[in-house]
C-alpha cells in the first residue's frame, strides 16, 4: 500500500506511560484496526489506543484471543494494518492460527503485542512467551525504554509491511508502568484504503502441498530480517571495560538506574532490543574481548542460553552469567535488589547502592468491591452447602476473573482453579473419574463466552452430573469493565447474546436466572440445581456496580 506521513499539530512534551507510548507508535505508524481480549498488561495499550486514535481507529473486543488474531489477519490479508494485544495465556489461545499466519501473511500490516507478566501480578501463571515465539520464526522486538516503545512499535508495523511477516513486539508490565517525557505524536503514516481484494487462491490457502516451500519462503524472510536487525540502532553499546552487561528489552532501563546511582561502574553495557532473529555478529563483536558477561533479561534465560551457544562456536572462552548459575533467582520479577545484589556477585568490590525489597500487593488479593453481585452469590451458595451434607461433600471449580476472590475469607470457596473458561471441563474430568462428592463449576460470563460454551456442549454430551453458576456482572470486571457480546447497553451495531439461550441451546435442560439479591430465589434456584442429574445452570444477573453504565 502507498504511504505519506505528516507532522502532528503539537510537539509539547508531556510525561506519558509506557502503555500511551506503544499507543502513540501504533498510532503514528498508521494502524487502523486493534483486536484483544481483556487481560494485563495489554489491555492498557488498547484502551491508550481508543482513548487517543478516536474514530480513526476500530478497536474490537473480541470473545477470545483466537478470535481476535484470525480478524486481524483479515485485515492485513486485505492490505490494511492491524494489531492484536494479548497478555502471555492469551497468546497460547491465538497459536492455532498463529501458527499458519506466519507462512501466508498478507500485503498489509499484522504486528502481535504480546504482553508478559513476571511476577505473575495478574496471570495465572508467569509464561515467558519468547521462546513460543522463537518457535512461529517471526521477529520479535522488545523495548528497551518507555521512550525507544513507539519507536519500537512503528518499527514493526514498517517491518511487517515491508517483509509482509507478522511481527511481535514483545512488553512486560514494567515498560507498560513506566513513565517518560515525550511528545504526544510525531508523525502519522497514512494508507490508501483498498477498495477491492484480488484473488490469489494459492498465496492463502495453505495446504500440505505448500507447507514446506512456504517454511523454507519463511526462514529466507528471517534471515534478511537478521541481517537488518545487525545494523538496527534499537541496539546500543555504551563503555569500553573487561566485563559486560547485556540487557535484554526493559530489564535493561532497570539496570540503567543502578548504574548510575553507583557512579557507572567500569562496565560495557549492551542494551539488546531485536531479540528474534538475533543480530549474532553484533554480540559477538561485543563478546570479543570481554572477560566475562552477565545477562540480565526476565523471566527464561532465553538471551543467557544463546549467547552460551554463539560464544561456543565463535570459540570465545569467556563465562556467561545469569539465571542458569543463580545470579539471578529462577522467578519472579527482577526488582533493584536482586539486580543488585547479582551485580555484586558479578562485580564484586564496587560501591553498590542498597534497595530496599519490593512489597508485594497482588491484585487478585484485594476484596470484592462493594455492592458486588458475586458476594449474595457465594454467600448463599455456601449457605445451601451447609444444610446439604456440608462444604465437604462438594467439590468447586472456578477460573480466571472476579471469582478468583471467592478464594479470599469468608468464602475460601475454591478447590481448584486454572485458566480461562477451564472451570467446567475440569469438573467434567472430575466426574468422569467417578469421584464421589458432587460437582459444581464457577464461570464468569466472558470466561464462558472465551472458552467454557464448548466446554459445557462437551459436560452435556458426556452425561456428567454437575452445578454450573454462570455468574453474569454484564462485563469483563477483572480487566476494567471492558464488554463483550453478552453485555448489555453497550452494543452499537449488534444485539447481545443471551446467556440463558446460549446455555439452552448447548443442551441444557434446567436453566435458573436469578437475582442475587433475592435470597429466596437464589437459594431454591441452587438446591433444585444440586439435586438434579445431567447438567444444571444457574445464571447469577446482576450487572457490576463499578462498571455500571
Amino acid at each position: 500500500m502507498h504511504s505519506t506521513s505528516r507532522q502532528h499539530e503539537t510537539s509539547v512534551t508531556r510525561t506519558i506511560s509506557g502503555s500511551e507510548a506503544l499507543a502513540y507508535g501504533a498510532l503514528e505508524a498508521g494502524v487502523e484496526m486493534v483486536t484483544s481480549y481483556p487481560g494485563s498488561p495489554a489491555t492498557d495499550t488498547v484502551e491508550a489506543i481508543q482513548r487517543l486514535g478516536g474514530k480513526s481507529v476500530a478497536v474490537r473486543w473480541t470473545i477470545n484471543e483466537k478470535s481476535a488474531a484470525d480478524a486481524a489477519l483479515g485485515y492485513s490479508l486485505a492490505g490494511g494494518r492491524s494489531l492484536l494485544c494479548v497478555k502471555a495465556p492469551g497468546l497460547n489461545v491465538a497459536l492455532d492460527s498463529l501458527m499458519v499466519a506466519n507462512l501466508a501473511p498478507g500485503d498489509g500490516a499484522f504486528v502481535i503485542l504480546a504482553g508478559d507478566d513476571p511476577g505473575g501480578w495478574a496471570s495465572q501463571n508467569e509464561e515467558d512467551t519468547r521462546p513460543i515465539i522463537q518457535g512461529l520464526e517471526i521477529p520479535m522486538l522488545e523495548p528497551t525504554s518507555v521512550e525507544s516503545a513507539r519507536q519500537v512499535m512503528r518499527q514493526a508495523f514498517a517491518l511487517s509491511a515491508e517483509m509482509c511477516i507478522p511481527v511481535v513486539v514483545r512488553i512486560t508490565r514494567a515498560l507498560t508502568q513506566g513513565k517518560a517525557e515525550l511528545p504526544p505524536t510525531e508523525r502519522i503514516e497514512q494508507h490508501n484504503k483498498v477498495s477491492e481484494f484480488h484473488r490469489q487462491p494459492d498465496r492463502w490457502t495453505v495446504l500440505p502441498i505448500h507447507v514446506v516451500d512456504l517454511h523454507r519462503r519463511l526462514q529466507s524472510k528471517m534471515t534478511s530480517i537478521q541481517k537488518q536487525f545487525e545494523e538496527s540502532a534499537l541496539n546500543t553499546t555504551a563503555g569500553h571495560a573487561k566485563h559486560g552487561v547485556l540487557a535484554a528489552g526493559y530489564a535493561s532501563q532497570k539496570i540503567k538506574k543502578i548504574l548510575l546511582d553507583a557512579g557507572s561502574p567500569p562496565l560495557c553495557v549492551m542494551e539488546l532490543a531485536t531479540l528474534t532473529p538475533l543480530p549474532e555478529e553484533s554480540l559477538a563483536n561485543f563478546l570479543q574481548g570481554l572477560e566475562s558477561v552477565l545477562v540480565i533479561e526476565e523471566l527464561f534465560p532465553f538471551i543467557e542460553l544463546q549467547v552460551q551457544a554463539l560464544a561456543q562456536r565463535r570459540g570465545l572462552k569467556l563465562p556467561v552469567y545469569g539465571r542458569l548459575n543463580g545470579h539471578f533467582p529462577g522467578a519472579g520479577e527482577l526488582f533493584e535488589d536482586m539486580l543488585v545484589k547479582a551485580l555484586a556477585r558479578y562485580f564484586p568490590g564496587w560501591q553498590w547502592s542498597q534497595y530496599p525489597p519490593v512489597d508485594r500487593s497482588m491484585p487478585s488479593r484485594a476484596s470484592l468491591c462493594d455492592g458486588c453481585p458475586y458476594i449474595p452469590a457465594f454467600d448463599r451458595l455456601l449457605k445451601v452447602l451447609e444444610r446439604n451434607g456440608g462444604r465437604d461433600h462438594y467439590v468447586i471449580t472456578g477460573e480466571t476473573g472476579c471469582l478468583v476472590r471467592a478464594q479470599l475469607p469468608p468464602w475460601e470457596i475454591l478447590d481448584m482453579k486454572y485458566s480461562m473458561g477451564s472451570s467446567i471441563g475440569i469438573a467434567t474430568g472430575l466426574a468422569q473419574a467417578g469421584i464421589p462428592q458432587k460437582l459444581i463449576a464457577l464461570s464468569g460470563d466472558s470466561a464462558f463466552l472465551h472458552n467454557g460454551l464448548g466446554e459445557l456442549i462437551d459436560a452435556v454430551q458426556a452425561g456428567v452430573d454437575l452445578l454450573l453458576v454462570l455468574l453474569d456482572n454484564n462485563k469483563t470486571a477483572m480487566t476494567g469493565g471492558q464488554p463483550h457480546p453478552a453485555t448489555r447497553n453497550d452494543r452499537k451495531n449488534s444485539k447481545p447474546i443471551d446467556l440463558a439461550t446460549l446455555v439452552q441451546a448447548a443442551g441444557v435442560e434446567h436453566i435458573a436466572v436469578v437475582d442475587p439479591e433475592d435470597k429466596q430465589s437464589t437459594q431454591q434456584a441452587y438446591e433444585e440445581g444440586l439435586k438434579r442429574t445431567g447438567v444444571s445452570v444457574v445464571i447469577i444477573d446482576r450487572p457490576c456496580p463499578v462498571y455500571t453504565d
